[in-house]
């Protein structure tokens, strides 16, 4: 017969210890996977592709537009920058995050453009690393 003995006190410390580096963990695990979704966001944008693939192409008299203001034509849905750089991560509460847009103006510019070439959001793929981006940062930080 064999015989285990644990030492309760010591897992205990353990357990204590391990819960208070989670509770610091788990905030700082979201935060940088807010920030690989927004890196995602603006990759992807740049690239000329939505979540339903490659954008429509721009009007013949949107191109000519834009050409004439030193513009590609590519559209990447952005002309001045200040809508997709206006892109943030924004904590809601303790294990919450929202990416979205601060300033009023480019939250419209934002919501009619994602009328004709969405953007905002995530495919499947994308939810995948963002995921393994929150659990590698998490067992960083807890080892």
């Amino acid at each position: 017969m064999a015989t285990i003995t644990i030492n309760s006190k010591k897992f205990k410390r353990f357990m204590e210890r391990y819960g208070a580096n989670l509770k610091r963990s788990i905030p700082k695990a979201l935060n940088r996977s807010g920030e690989k979704t927004r890196e995602i966001i603006l990759m992807r944008t740049e690239r000329g592709v939505g979540l339903r693939g490659a954008f429509k192409k721009n009007s013949p008299g949107y191109r000519e537009y834009r050409n004439s203001q030193g513009r590609g034509t590519k559209p990447d849905l952005n002309f001045s920058g200040r809508m997709l750089s206006n892109l943030d991560v924004e904590r809601k509460g303790r294990n919450k995050l929202v990416v979205g847009f601060k300033r009023r103006e480019e939250k419209l510019k934002a919501e009619h453009n994602n009328k004709t070439r969405p953007f905002i959001g995530v495919t499947s793929t994308e939810e995948k690393s963002i995921i393994q981006t929150f659990a590698r940062q998490l067992e960083k930080d807890l080892r």
